[in-house]
């Protein structure tokens, strides 16, 4: 069987495609690992025990609640 101008020209075209997918797909894998950024040191944290205060109960609004909400404005 011999091949025709058409069957070629779609094998060439499905080859093409899987190519590019699995350089598309290297060329994401690669940027992931790029754009890993270093790790975030761990805030030092407060003894609640030798606190003269309670610890508060129910809502209360803390520093890092204030920056999401100035964040949520943003949008």
């Amino acid at each position: 069987m011999t091949d025709t101008p058409n069957s070629t020209n779609a094998t060439n075209g499905r080859r093409g495609f899987l190519r590019t997918s699995a350089n598309a797909g290297l060329l994401g894998a690669a940027l992931a690992l790029l754009s890993r950024t270093a790790p975030v040191q761990a805030a030092a944290q407060v003894d609640v025990a030798d606190s003269t205060e309670p610890p508060p109960s129910g809502y209360h609004e803390t520093e890092h609640i204030r920056k999401y909400y100035a964040k949520a404005r943003q949008f």
